[in-house]
């Protein structure tokens, strides 16, 4: 399963974008954008995949996730199994955020919310389940009454308590809309080749830069190296194979970019601080 870019627009009678879905599986998804990500899943138990972080998620799962952060959930169960999955997704641009605190003097502390949703925020079950009627409003809300609910969530989530995810190395910084450009294309070839032998010449020559010119550009915005990166990634992939399927480990490995099993362990032990037959144990 490769991660895309998602392409997301708001609608023309809007500032921003939600979406309302209710599914029989929410399969994994690896995938990124530039805008954050306001996420409540409800009926549904399994895995969350953000940036380096892996972990379990219950029903009233609330997360915030911040832009060009790799994530997914992956379901593994439905606490009612006479109803499906059910999952409230809240898009917003960096942009909005901007002119949002900037214009209102009350929304001036988002900015640093939102800072640390870079690597992306879970929040407690109590707020979630407090929340909950205001997200089941937005369904049937018109955008001036949608626009007021997502202020309203939003001062609350301000003095919520809350829990990182991902490590600093995906704490990205904010891009000028040209570099972001140039950043989405990145990332979409990365993530679309994480799978082949892929080297920073190559990606150079795919950026029109020199590979020093890439490197700093890399860094600048997404603070860790294209080598660091790519491993994260193609370790996300192995993770999310080791957990849904029987494949043996080797091949596992292959199909993520690793040419060598020693290589794989190392890193895999290195980063996820467990074997990779210890993460199948431990989650299936």
């Amino acid at each position: 399963m490769r991660a895309f870019h998602e392409h997301i627009e708001p609608p023309a009678d809007a500032s921003w974008r939600f979406f309302y879905r209710q599914l029989d599986a929410l399969p994994f998804e690896w995938h990124f954008h530039p805008e954050y990500e306001l996420t409540l899943t409800l009926n549904s138990t399994g895995k969350r995949f953000v940036g380096d972080h892996l972990s379990d998620y219950q029903s009233g799962d609330l997360a915030l996730i911040g832009p060009n952060l790799p994530h997914s959930w992956q379901s593994l169960a439905r606490p009612d199994a006479n109803q499906p999955h059910t999952a409230f997704v809240l898009w917003f641009s960096q942009d909005w955020v901007q002119t949002l605190s900037d214009g209102f003097a009350e929304y001036r502390p988002l900015p640093e919310l939102l800072k640390r949703a870079r690597q992306g925020l879970v929040f407690d079950a109590a707020l979630s389940d407090r929340l909950l009627p205001q997200f089941e409003t937005l369904i049937d809300a018109t955008p001036r009454e949608r626009l007021a609910g997502l202020l309203s969530i939003l001062d609350q989530l301000l003095e919520a308590p809350s829990h990182t995810l991902a490590s600093p190395n995906f704490a990205a910084n904010r891009p000028t809309p040209s570099d972001q450009q140039q950043l989405s294309a990145l990332l979409e070839r990365i993530h679309q080749r994480f799978a082949e032998p892929l080297s920073l010449a190559e990606l150079a020559s795919f950026a029109h830069m020199s590979p020093a010119t890439l490197s700093r550009f890399f860094r600048r915005h997404m603070k860790q190296s294209v080598h660091h990166y790519l491993t994260q990634v193609r370790l996300g992939h192995a993770c999310a194979e080791l957990i849904s399927h029987t494949q043996p480990i080797a091949l596992v490995a292959e199909q993520a970019g690793f040419t060598n099993l020693a290589n794989f362990n190392r890193l895999f032990r290195k980063y996820r601080g467990e074997t990779p037959g210890q993460l199948r144990r431990r989650f299936r």
